[in-house]
């Protein structure tokens, strides 16, 4: 008697099915905890590449929010908790919810984690909720990762908000009190922080035997020429206070010589793009100073074409900035702030660093970048340098063999 067809059909597709299943069950489960990836920056542009690179791994991501995602974010997930915190007009009540243990964050978070059945939780930024989530997770009895971005965790204001005055006094005690809190809830319940720079890890004090140090990801990248003649800027970021545009505007608009002719292209959005371009208008800057907007893929890659030195001229501490590392892979040297993980990263053989908020101590550096053989010996090295560093084979081994070792 003919078999027929459907009698092979049946085992093939049970095989299958147990197997998808099987592979389903080996497959990491990881929660990716990120408070604000509607801001596209330098932990939401890193975890787009995380989840990216461990799904094309084997890996299983969901991500627990405090907003929605940009439109235009690849984040490749099973599924999307995000939690949306009505925070309340009282200022005495947003300071409890945000400082001190919030039993609602907490039952949704421990809601959320046994839906979902994590083998671990990464944490990119969390905010001001440090108290109530590292140790929500750590009594859950999950591995705790934890990608430190920022030197937050040293800033008892890190938003910048004034505080003068008897008012103010209070609010600076009430600050540094809250941030004891945080570290210590970080530090007592992260299994594993990983820090881009030494400068970073040894900055906040994480606990030695709790810490590493791990380099950001830099995909490669091909070196164009650096156009010779004259200086050619680049700013590319989020167009906020903290990021000094403003200070780079004024170095410009008050020089002579090379920088009196300089140019400068910002890409970026920010909630100071209208105080900065009304402040190039009034420094008669338009011809020299083109905005750009929010460039990503092709459009970035023509700006640092285009360029032959970016500037980050930060107010705050900046931990691995990404367009410093990614301007380097492209042969482009970079001018940035003196602080934070900056001259680890921006040595004097491959850039120049300036004091912090100090305009003449900025000209004077993108003067001594204005010298074209420098700065394309200088932008040769931190090509080099980024290539053997930052590599991203490296990375996500480090990243997977971390995961597989905490979930096993």
């Amino acid at each position: 008697m003919p078999i027929k067809a459907c009698e092979f059909v049946f085992p093939y597709t049970l095989a299958r099915i147990l197997l998808i299943s099987l592979l389903e069950s080996l497959a990491v489960r990881l929660l990716h905890l990120h408070d604000a990836p509607s801001i596209r920056g330098g932990a939401t542009a890193y975890l787009s590449q995380l989840t990216t690179e461990m799904g094309c791994r084997g890996a299983q991501s969901w991500l627990y929010s405090f907003d929605s995602p940009a439109d235009d974010l690849s984040l490749p997930l099973q599924g999307a908790h995000e939690y949306h915190y009505d925070w309340p007009n009282n200022p005495l009540e947003r300071r409890r919810d945000f400082h001190r243990f919030n039993p609602k964050l907490a039952a949704h978070l421990t809601e959320a984690i046994q839906a979902i059945q994590p083998d671990l939780v990464h944490i990119q930024n969390c905010g001001p909720f440090k108290t109530t989530i590292f140790s929500t997770i750590y009594k859950l009895g999950l591995p705790l990762v934890m990608t430190v971005h920022d030197f937050t965790l040293i800033d008892p204001n890190p938003a910048g908000h004034p505080r003068s005055g008897i008012k103010g006094t209070v609010l600076s005690f009430l600050d540094r009190q809250s941030l004891a809190r945080a570290r210590k809830s970080v530090f007592d319940h992260a299994t594993l922080l990983w820090c881009p720079t030494e400068a970073l890890r040894t900055g906040i004090g994480c606990p030695p035997e709790r810490s590493q140090v791990l380099r950001l990801p830099i995909l490669p990248a091909t070196a164009q020429p650096l156009p010779l003649t004259g200086l050619k800027l680049l700013f590319a970021g989020s167009l906020y206070t903290s990021k000094g545009v403003d200070l780079l505007i004024q170095a410009i608009a008050g020089s002579t010589g090379a920088l009196g002719q300089a140019t400068l292209e910002i890409a970026g959005e920010g909630d100071q793009r209208v105080n900065l371009e009304r402040m190039v208008r009034e420094c008669n800057l338009q011809e020299r100073v083109r905005f750009l907007g929010f460039c990503r893929g092709e459009e970035l890659e023509s700006a640092y074409a285009r360029a032959n030195v970016l500037v980050l001229p930060s107010r705050v501490p900046e931990n691995s900035p990404l367009t410093v590392l990614e301007a380097g892979m492209r042969g482009r040297p970079a001018v940035a702030s003196h602080a934070g993980g900056v001259p680890e990263l921006l040595t004097e053989e491959r850039g120049w660093t300036f004091a912090s908020e100090d305009v003449d101590s900025l000209r004077r550096a993108l003067l001594a970048a204005a010298d074209p053989e420098e700065r394309n010996l200088r932008g040769q090295r931190m090509r080099a340098w980024v290539q053997q560093e930052f590599s991203p084979s490296k990375h996500w081994d480090t990243v997977e063999d971390t995961y597989n070792a905490l979930s096993g």
